[in-house]
């Protein structure tokens, strides 16, 4: 009876902690971001699709003109298996529509968005069969400590945050831009812009929610510098089986702290448990 009692006592002790903060993320989907080899500028929709019974992929390049996209369908990249319908997009907030640079535009042609000192929205809405987003990829160039990416879901009017890809874990992305990093200068080949803005990464993310879907993408610069991005690319993936490099995220130190003193106060309890029995 004494074992029993002490295995109830740290079993509530642990769902204490959990609800307290230590497993955080337990509030959210399970978002796996991970990121393609250098060089590479657009979404390798061979993986994304590999495995999958229904897959449809839709890419915005921001390329079919200087001004920001109107409301609408994701042009279709690829559409197989028994899925129909489309996903739509409409961005909102401040942002601007750039002409291709050292610090973004795919290919080095075209245009692509950017915003600084603010933010703006992407909301996602899908059509027919497809039930909802489950991946979200972009060429993130000119990568810096103010880029912000966050990805929320609204249900019933209650709109939750669902994945934060913060500053800190650009640090771990692919290593400092020292000595011969791959990923870092801009990549386009046949340019002018090809080895320019070398102190700075660029890399094609991807995100991939494995547990649920998302509705709203929130893209801020937290300073005076650029969240320079292009190749917005959305799908629906049954399954969503992530590919790609998988990025590290490391605790925050809050949440290390908080854990140690959970972890200590199980141990103590168990001491307890065992003097007394």
């Amino acid at each position: 009876m004494k074992v029993h009692g002490m295995k109830s006592v740290l079993k509530y002790a642990l769902i204490a902690l959990i609800v307290s903060g230590t497993a955080s993320a337990l509030y959210g989907d399970t978002v796996v971001a991970t990121y393609q080899p250098a060089g590479v500028q657009t979404p390798n929709t061979t993986n994304l699709c590999a495995g999958t019974s229904a897959c449809w992929v839709g890419e915005q390049t921001f390329d079919a003109s200087s001004a920001k996209p109107t409301p609408g369908a994701f042009p279709t990249v690829v559409s197989s298996g028994t899925v129909t319908g489309s996903i739509s997009g409409t961005y909102s907030g401040t942002y601007s529509i750039s002409v291709a640079n050292e610090y973004g535009g795919a290919g080095g042609t075209g245009y692509f968005a950017t915003v600084s000192n603010n933010s703006y929205t992407l909301k996602l809405t899908t059509s027919s069969t497809i039930p909802g987003v489950n991946y979200f990829g972009l060429w993130f160039s000119a990568l810096d400590n103010g880029n912000d990416l966050k990805f929320y879901e609204t249900v019933g009017g209650v709109e939750t945050l669902l994945y934060d890809f913060t500053p800190k874990l650009f640090s771990t992305l692919v290593g400092a831009c020292s000595g011969s990093n791959a990923f870092c200068g801009n990549p386009t080949t046949g340019g002018t812009f090809k080895g320019q803005d070398s102190t700075e990464q660029f890399a094609f993310l991807n995100f991939f929610d494995t547990t649920g879907y998302f509705d709203e993408i929130v893209f801020t610069e937290t300073t005076g510098a650029g969240f320079e991005s292009d190749n917005h690319t959305v799908a629906y993936l049954d399954p969503p089986n992530p590919s790609g490099t998988v990025i590290g995220a490391t605790p925050e130190p809050g949440s290390l702290a908080l854990l140690s003193t959970g972890v200590l106060a199980l141990m103590n309890l168990k001491r307890r448990f065992v003097a007394k029995g």
